[in-house]
């Protein structure tokens, strides 16, 4: 069976719903996927996500696929209008009627959900090999990976002051991340706290979005705790912290 393997960090959420949203892309193209997570026990921040197949798993043919495929926008609230995008309809920002925003929804300004796909889709890297780790200087983002912040403590001096809020932003992880959010939602509320949890045993595609957020007891999966905070008018996911239930599936 091939096998496709991406390190990661676990306690960024924005790289975990990206594996989940390549989760999403190969089952869409027939892959029929079983896919896990392997924990660093000696490095917290690293983890390895492996999928597999019976057919090929072509990353750098994904990537061109969702360079090209086409984006309009659908129904929904001005700015936040449900997307389009070859294959997939992304409305994860919205309720279920397509009429209010949700809490995961990050981007503010003038930013809309069209452009933000459009835009990020121009910056997917070339190399596949450096998916997580491919950065881009740009405005556009939808905040998913704690990574791109602007702040001035962040970024070592002030946006405003320099007349930019460009930062460097990760346009795979942001866009597979959007990809992987439509099937796999953390669980939670802004005032709670949100949770993901990454499953250590191969699961197929819908099993792995139950796990990923309701893990059954006996099911060996790590769990971890994020939030959304405001940076400026925009809300961004933060880096998660790893909780202590960690193989009996409770929450």
């Amino acid at each position: 069976m091939p096998d496709l393997r991406i390190f990661l960090d676990p306690c960024n959420p924005g790289q975990f719903y990206a594996c989940c949203g390549l989760i999403e892309l190969f089952d869409r193209e027939g892959a029929r996927v079983l896919s896990h997570f392997a924990l660093d026990e000696r490095l917290p921040r690293r983890a390895e996500f492996y999928v597999t197949s019976q057919v090929e798993l072509d990353l750098t043919k994904l990537i061109s696929y969702l360079k090209s495929a086409e984006v309009r926008k659908l129904n929904g609230p001005d700015k936040a209008e449900a997307i389009h995008w070859g294959d997939l309809e992304l409305d994860w920002w919205l309720d279920e009627f397509r009429q209010e925003t949700s809490e995961l929804k990050g981007w503010a300004g003038r930013q809309t959900s069209l452009n933000l796909v459009t835009e990020l889709r121009k910056l997917l890297p070339a190399d596949a090999t450096r998916l997580f780790g491919a950065l881009a200087m740009t405005t556009v983002r939808f905040n998913l990976d704690p990574r791109s912040a602007w702040l001035a403590l962040d970024l070592g001096y002030s946006p405003n002051e320099q007349r930019t809020k460009e930062s460097a932003t990760y346009p795979a992880v942001e866009l597979l991340a959007a990809a992987g959010l439509q099937g796999f939602r953390p669980c939670g509320s802004r005032r709670e706290g949100f949770r993901y949890h990454l499953w250590l045993t191969p699961l197929p595609r819908v099993v792995a979005r139950t796990a990923s957020c309701r893990p059954w007891p006996g099911l060996p999966v790590a769990a971890y705790r994020f939030e959304i905070e405001r940076r400026g008018q925009q809300k961004c996911f933060t880096l998660a912290t790893k909780e202590d239930s960690s193989h009996d599936g409770s929450l």
